[in-house]
């Protein structure tokens, strides 16, 4: 099975969640598409079940109505308003247009079944549409970082646990066999792969970094409280502030480490506010890689294509994570989401200083397995708390990871690929208590 490509990890979505939020919107985009292939059946009711992480945690990720967003067209890029507005606006007239019919819509149709534990994977959705001739039965599920498959009628599902992608390890072998450097290696797959035109991929990976910058920046100025019942004050501004205020007599730690922390919280914010958001690789951990790359870029004075370059080597890392492991918090707890991101942001990191090919895998190692175990538990299925600042730590420990690397002439005993497979390991013996159900762990202490 091949890497995943890099546009399916760094994308343009919408928070609070990718897996969620983005995966559930683009359930509802597929059955529409379905619906709309019917063309001579008349539609009469949609009913929607959630099970697993998507029946415990879903109101608060806004899955439901992501899900009837979708359904009723909504595009991240070309809706001019919000999935709740969205929602609303069907709600309030009781019919889902497909474009092609109206279907009678309730909000009871929507059942989030939090006993049903026939679930195949966490994040299941399951449609029943009526029709007057008959009705039809739709199984999906959402895999993390936005990525959805379809369950068919034997049940079975993706493959791609059963064939695994190439690893780092072996990338690195075919870049020094064949002296090519890893950018070079990266732009030839996406295009012998993927068909992406060298220029095509910048212009993308330019738009990415625009994103990601002007989410800093709006999480820096804005102030006020976050959706949902913790009723969370955003802190971004202040701490931004406080810290330019005392900037001469800061004396803790340094200014790329404070601003790096400072800048996740603003973009983890950002996503918390629903806002449009970059996957990386999910929406719960967008803040890390932008954080890290944006001090870099303010201290050595990048140019903005040697960022982009950067971006190309954390999207890699976060392919082969995907590829091979999960980016889902629903899967294997919260070490695929902070913990993939932060082994990315590492490995662009250490790419930036000049670092080997051994010094990122390094990085990225070292990063990611610093994160084991790491549980998903957000307080009222929220990806505010403790979310928003594990985004914070994660990008300490990024800029700590390739330090160490940097350090290092001896080669490392463990690799980035050995960690996915424990990372792979601990998550399957997680308890789903601590896999975005809430009901675990710190969510379980909080109450709203």
């Amino acid at each position: 099975m091949s890497i995943p490509d890099i546009k399916s990890v760094l994308k343009i979505a919408l928070g609070p969640s990718s897996s969620h939020t983005l995966g559930a919107l683009k359930i509802g985009q597929k059955v529409r598409k379905f619906l709309n292939s019917l063309e001579d059946v008349e539609f009469n009711r949609i009913k929607v079940k959630l099970l697993g992480s998507f029946a415990l945690t879903g109101k608060g990720h806004l899955t439901d109505k992501a899900i009837i967003a979708g359904l009723n067209g909504y595009e991240v890029d070309k809706s001019s308003n919000s999935i709740l507005n969205e929602y609303t606006k069907v709600n309030k007239r009781n019919k889902i247009d497909t474009g092609i019919q109206k279907i009678s819509f309730s909000k009871d149709d929507i059942i989030l079944d939090k006993d049903d534990s026939s679930y195949s994977h966490p994040n299941t959705v399951l449609f029943t549409i009526y029709s007057n001739q008959k009705k039809y039965n739709k199984k999906f599920i959402s895999i993390g970082g936005g990525e959805i498959e379809e369950i068919n009628k034997n049940g079975n599902i993706s493959q791609k646990k059963q064939t695994k992608s190439k690893g780092l390890t072996r990338i690195i072998s075919e870049c020094n066999k064949n002296n090519i450097n890893i950018i070079d290696y990266i732009l030839s797959f996406e295009k012998n792969i993927y068909g992406y035109e060298k220029n095509e991929l910048y212009r993308y990976l330019g738009d990415i970094w625009d994103l990601m910058e002007k989410n800093i920046e709006d999480g820096i100025r804005k102030e006020g409280v976050l959706p949902g019942n913790l009723q969370l004050n955003r802190r971004a501004k202040e701490m931004y502030d406080s810290f330019i205020d005392n900037l001469r007599s800061w004396k803790l730690l340094s200014r790329q480490i404070t601003l790096s922390s400072i800048y996740a919280i603003a973009v983890a914010e950002e996503n918390a506010s629903g806002a449009k958001i970059v996957t990386a690789p999910t929406c719960g951990s967008a803040g890390v890689i932008p954080a890290t790359l944006k001090v870099m870029m303010e201290k050595y004075h990048y140019p903005k294509k040697k960022i982009l370059n950067a971006l190309l080597v954390a999207g890699l890392l976060g392919a082969i994570a995907k590829g091979n492991a999960s980016i889902s918090g629903a899967e294997v707890g919260c070490q695929g989401e902070i913990g993939v991101a932060s082994s990315m942001a590492a490995g662009a990191i250490c790419f930036l200083m000049g670092g080997t090919l051994e010094q990122i895998d390094f990085a990225a190692e070292i990063a990611l397995e610093h994160h084991l175990g790491l549980t998903c538990d957000p307080a009222g299925g929220l990806v505010q708390i403790p979310c928003i600042e594990r985004n914070a730590v994660g990008a300490i420990t990024a800029l700590n990871s390739a330090n160490l690397s940097l350090l290092r002439k001896t080669p490392n005993k463990i690799k980035f690929d050995s960690v996915l497979d424990s990372m792979m390991e601990i998550g399957g013996d997680m308890s789903k208590k601590y896999k975005e159900t809430s009901l675990g762990g710190l969510a379980s202490r909080f109450t709203c």
